[in-house]
């Protein structure tokens, strides 16, 4: 008897690929914070974070304001019927919230000094955010192939800039290393920008912003939502900034790179499968929409605790490598860190769901709940135990999210259920 054959789907090709990009996403990250945790003082690694933590805030306003409604269509080509009116409208108002973003940072360099004053980022945070939205667009239009290679290229310009400005200017600063990481994403997101966008723009009248009126409730539901997760993902990173100053911040910044892959992997995982949760939606399928959300909470809590626990053991040896010795009395930080990131894991996942099923107002108030929640047990535990209260506060926030989100996604998964026993 002939062994049975297993076949490579293009559903598994997507997903392969949604996770291999968010791999070399998480390279790029890795490596940028690796490099400046070893070779750089605190103090400039602290403005290093503030600045990222800014453009991940923005990329998540982002969302809310464009992405989240493409990624409800169906994947296709972008001057499909189906898609090509809302491509353009999102694309136009993606273009001016780039040009506010870039203003504003100009602006904020000119009135204010300090710390963390880079003039570099009025040019990342917009590159940026160009290639974050272009990454998004092929992956909402099915295609994480090509979103894998745009990444791909962004880290080989990346290491490749850095690298000649490690040669050639050995004591790195923080404004020049966003230099070099502005001018990868800005090649990346223009080139893309002009392929993916161009020829829906081409020839053709600009959209009328009036019709974005129509979408506005919804984003600001989303924005909500957005803002104040990002509110309880990134408050810690300022809160201590205006607290205690660049160094405190790098210290709690090390300690939580090696974590970060695992919202990432979220993250990779929620690429592709909004595709599949949307087919499960429109088609009512309803016991494998359920399935498909649990078997990732439950692959990402052993996934977690597995990381959670080599990190932690290596902890010493992990810094003598990484950071020349520096960070390494802070093995029970990480520790703390790989909690939240688990907690954080099980937040992507369900927030999806609800997404997809466009609870978005629920969920809106559910994340400002939690957030509200996390920035209030941040500041009651830092005032009693010092900066590193900001982890504990942190998961305290996100674990009362996630389990309010386990209910709603639940509660409306049985109530849409229970309508179609009844329908038929």
């Amino acid at each position: 008897m002939a062994r049975p054959r297993l076949v490579w789907t293009p559903k598994l090709g997507a997903y392969a690929a949604a996770i291999a990009e968010q791999g070399l996403w998480s390279l790029l990250n890795l490596g940028s914070n690796l490099g400046m945790a070893r070779l750089v003082s605190p103090e400039d690694y602290g403005a290093f974070v503030f600045w990222t933590n800014l453009g991940f805030v923005l990329a998540s306003l982002q969302n809310a304001l464009t992405l989240c409604h493409l990624y409800l269509l169906a994947p296709g080509e972008g001057t499909e019927p189906h898609r090509l009116e809302i491509e353009r409208l999102m694309h136009t108002v993606t273009a001016i919230f780039l040009v506010v973003v870039a203003g504003c940072c100009v602006g904020a360099n000119v009135l204010w000094s300090g710390p963390f004053d880079l003039p570099a980022g009025a040019v990342f945070l917009p590159a940026y955010l160009l290639q974050q939205y272009m990454r998004s667009i092929y992956f909402s239009r099915g295609k994480a192939f090509i979103a894998m290679l745009q990444t791909g290229m962004v880290l080989v310009l990346a290491a490749l800039f850095l690298g000649l400005a490690i040669v050639f200017q050995p004591m790195l600063k923080a404004n020049f290393v966003l230099l070099c990481l502005s001018a990868a994403y800005g090649i990346v997101g223009i080139g893309g920008a002009v392929i993916a966008c161009g020829p829906l723009m081409r020839g053709r009248r600009l959209p009328n912003l009036r019709d974005y009126a129509s979408y506005a409730i919804q984003s600001g539901w989303v924005f909500l939502g957005v803002s104040t997760t990002e509110l309880l993902a990134r408050f810690y990173a300022f809160i201590v900034a205006g607290w205690y100053g660049p160094p405190e911040l790098a210290i709690l910044a090390a300690t939580q790179i090696l974590m970060r892959p695992l919202p990432l992997l979220a993250a990779s995982w929620t690429m592709v499968a909004r595709v599949d949760l949307v087919k499960r939606r429109d088609s009512e399928q309803w016991g494998r929409f359920a399935g498909l959300t649990i078997a990732a909470l439950i692959g990402g809590a052993f996934i977690a605790l597995a990381w959670t626990s080599l990190i932690t053991v290596s902890w010493p040896l992990l810094t003598h490598f990484l950071f020349s010795g520096k960070y390494s009395e802070f093995a029970w930080m990480a520790a703390l860190w790989g909690v939240s990131a688990a907690i954080n894991f099980a937040q992507i996942i369900l927030s999806t769901g609800l997404q997809v099923l466009r609870a978005f107002k629920v969920l809106a108030l559910a994340n400002a709940a939690a957030s509200l929640f996390a920035a209030l047990a941040i500041v009651v535990i830092m005032s009693r135990f010092g900066y590193a209260g900001a982890i504990a506060g942190t998961a305290a926030g996100q674990l009362l999210e996630a389990v309010v989100m386990a209910v709603l996604l639940a509660t409306t998964l049985k109530a849409a259920r229970a309508a179609v026993s009844t329908a038929h």
